[in-house]
């Protein structure tokens, strides 16, 4: 009798342990892959008003450098708030961060970007922060692309110390 009473309560521990289980599927953003094009794509001719309207200025000092941002939930939320002036802290002697407030929105934004290229301008998931690299990285599966500076304009950031700048959307 012990038995047919112990083997259902053991069964009802099994699920309810199994039903509070913190790792479920379907409860983490899914790491996909952003293909590391460095922001071209098949529209990237300046003429379209759709990539006219994800143009933006990067303000730095007395240059003014130009960068293509993506189309994607989390570059349309940073868009939606310019004018913006931060300060960009050094990081890892290869990139310049800010953290945005509030953090800006990522959900469903592809992640793991291949291969940051000088220029490219990204989001570090679980920290929040935008990163412009001005050198070479890494690849990271956290890292959400949202835009890339355009030719040689990322020297203005390829500096020692902290950089001040204004990021503004482009005057057509």
């Amino acid at each position: 009798m012990k038995k047919l009473v112990i083997i259902p309560l053991m069964l009802l521990l099994a699920m309810t342990v199994t039903a509070c289980d913190g790792d479920s599927p379907g409860t983490d953003l899914p790491d996909t892959e952003q293909p590391g094009n460095n922001g071209e794509d098949e529209n990237s001719g300046n003429n379209n008003p759709e990539n006219n309207s994800r143009m933006i200025n990067i303000k730095v000092g007395d240059k003014t450098i130009t960068a293509k941002m993506e189309d994607n939930v989390a570059a349309r939320d940073f868009l939606s708030r310019l004018p913006l002036e931060v300060t960009l802290n050094d990081y890892a002697s290869a990139e310049k961060i800010f953290y945005p407030s509030p953090a800006l929105d990522i959900s469903g934004a592809p992640r793991g970007f291949s291969n940051p290229q000088p220029g490219d301008i990204t989001i570090y998931a679980p920290w929040g922060n935008i990163a412009i690299f001005y050198k070479n990285f890494s690849s990271n599966n956290s890292l959400i692309r949202i835009g890339h500076i355009e030719g040689s304009g990322i020297d203005a950031l390829n500096v020692s110390g902290d950089v001040i700048v204004r990021f503004e959307q482009h005057a057509d």
